[in-house]
């Protein structure tokens, strides 16, 4: 069953405007997850953005530097396609340690620190008794990658998770249902839409 999320505009991010939805635990998950939501928001013309929120403290944050391993650490994670044959993966540790690629599947990514575009951003930080990321990326980015504009009535196939694979207690968490064997969220095929109003 497809997820979808309708996302509000806004000319300066006020998450006050978006509906919080929240990421399951996958089957395959060996712990429940912590409880994790996630919100989109628009700025036509500038940005397409994420907030994610963990209702626990990080028990790991070992990485620390862009395009390491932040999945083996408590991670929140965006991943999206605007065109259906490529998508990026932007995934974060509480650390702010931004892992971003682009490609068509698991093993083809390109880091998007290596492209000549403005590369996604992310700001974490702790909140009322865990933490959050706040990722962006810019109308530019976007229109380098898919050649398409953010307007209204744009769909964005996506899905959102939390993982940790490292952790005390490794979990598995996602937006829209992920029915695969074992642990992927690199499958496309399982992505929920998101709706531009």
């Amino acid at each position: 069953m497809s997820t979808t999320y309708y996302v509000s505009s806004c000319e300066e991010l006020s998450w006050d405007l978006a509906e919080k939805q929240a990421l399951s635990p996958c089957v395959w998950s060996p712990t429940p997850p912590p409880f994790v939501t996630m919100q989109a928001l628009w700025q036509p013309g500038k940005a397409l953005s994420f907030r994610l929120e963990s209702d626990a403290p990080p028990s790991r944050a070992e990485n620390r530097e862009a395009d390491s391993p932040v999945w083996q650490d408590d991670c929140l994670e965006c991943f999206f396609t605007l065109d259906g044959l490529n998508y990026v993966n932007m995934e974060a540790n509480a650390n702010g340690a931004l892992l971003s690629a682009v490609g068509p599947d698991r093993s083809c990514r390109t880091p998007l620190a290596h492209m000549a575009l403005p590369r996604p951003t992310v700001r974490c930080k702790p909140r009322s008794g865990g933490w959050e990321a706040v990722f962006s990326v810019s109308a530019e980015t976007l229109r380098q990658l898919f050649g398409k504009e953010l307007a209204a009535g744009l769909c964005v196939r996506a899905n959102f998770y939390a993982c940790g694979d490292l952790t005390p207690r490794p979990y598995y968490a996602a937006w829209s249902r992920v029915d695969t064997p074992t642990p992927d969220f690199h499958r496309p095929d399982f992505f929920g839409s998101l709706v531009l109003l």
